[in-house]
């Protein structure tokens, strides 16, 4: 019998496989993916083959971005059923489309053709109508798109802050005073636990100076709240997540990986600056890749800016000062995103 393999995204994302132990959960802004993969004795094609030996001499951070309007962009963006409208920058009129052209080149060697939904839509634009489908549960926190033919799953999951906090909700988590319960995470982290392959990612939500610190339960009257600064909340939650994943996550299976947070091109001195590390919690090993530098500090046009859905009414004032709601965070799809998933494809299958 097939062997089942998971991969979460987060917040958290992740595959599933059942051939190849394939799972990996994703957290980044705390929100989760998983893909569930069958291959009747096979492997995802490529275009071109490319050794271990070759790859394991190459530093795939250090390169440039080449303009390739041949074989980008990987998908279309109306081609993607699950395209979010806060990504979908050509959708809501942005006309110069050549964000969607470029590839990242290492000087070493050449990327194998290998985030959630840019992964979901890498994968779901080679697939027919008939052999995908999609569906949600956990009251929307956890989205799961499959791949039929194959018995994969992309798993999405939103935990924006990793343990509890009162962002959980996935539609409703805009709040003026976030709260974390930094000691609770077995309600998100219960669906990570048969992950071969865990990828998180985290920080972009805890851009704030201090954080309501909840010991006790929502709703509890006895509950003790205090405000801490962000950096200590953000270190006691992490130890909370770092000792979840010592007790409950087999190393023997689990790879582990930790991404970290993209450029946001707000400011101009933060543009700039190449980051990698290793970092070792305890007994569970994290390998831990910075997507900034070369690969997406340069990139600072690939971000929706005005070209994306507005939660909320514009106000004239606003409107006459577009750089008021630029967004300078996201990024546009196809574009960046994309990349960060042909990196991670690497390590999974090359390294």
């Amino acid at each position: 019998m097939a062997k089942e393999h998971q991969i979460v995204l987060g917040s958290t994302w992740g595959i599933r496989n059942t051939f190849q132990s394939l799972v990996a959960i994703l957290t980044t802004i705390l929100v989760v993916t998983a893909i569930y993969l069958t291959q009747e004795g096979g492997q995802w094609s490529q275009e071109r083959t490319i050794s271990a030996e070759s790859l394991s001499k190459c530093n795939l951070f250090s390169g440039k971005w080449v303009f390739d309007n041949e074989s980008y962009p990987l998908y279309k963006e109306q081609q993607c059923t699950f395209m979010s409208d806060q990504l979908a920058c050509e959708k809501f009129g942005r006309k110069d489309l050549n964000y969607q052209n470029w590839r990242w080149k290492p000087h070493q060697c050449d990327l194998p053709r290998g985030q959630w939904v840019s992964m979901v839509c890498l994968v779901e634009t080679s697939l027919l109508p008939s052999l995908k489908s999609m569906h949600t549960i956990a009251n929307g926190s956890l989205n799961i798109f499959k791949a039929i033919e194959y018995n994969a799953t992309i798993e999405f999951y939103w935990a924006p802050l990793l343990v509890e906090s009162n962002s959980d909700d996935p539609v409703n988590h805009r709040v003026p005073e976030r709260t974390v319960r930094v000691q609770a995470i077995e309600k998100h982290a219960r669906y990570w636990t048969d992950a071969d392959i865990v990828v998180f990612n985290t920080f972009l939500w805890w851009r704030r100076r201090a954080m309501n610190v909840l010991w006790g339960s929502f709703g509890d009257p006895d509950g003790v709240y205090k405000k801490v600064p962000m950096v200590r909340v953000y270190e006691m939650a992490l130890r909370t997540w770092s000792d979840w994943l010592e007790v409950h996550i087999n190393r023997n299976k689990t790879q582990l990986f930790f991404a970290s947070m993209s450029p946001t091109h707000q400011k101009a001195h933060e543009w700039g600056g190449v980051r990698e590390t290793i970092v070792t919690k305890k007994q569970i090993k994290l390998q831990k890749r910075d997507i900034g530098g070369m690969l997406s500090e340069y990139r600072k046009e690939g971000h929706p800016s005005i070209y994306r859905k507005q939660w909320e009414p514009l106000t004239e004032e606003q409107l006459s000062n577009p750089k008021t709601y630029a967004d300078c965070i996201h990024w546009c799809l196809p574009g960046v995103p994309d990349t960060w998933n042909e990196l991670l494809y690497v390590y999974i299958f090359h390294r």
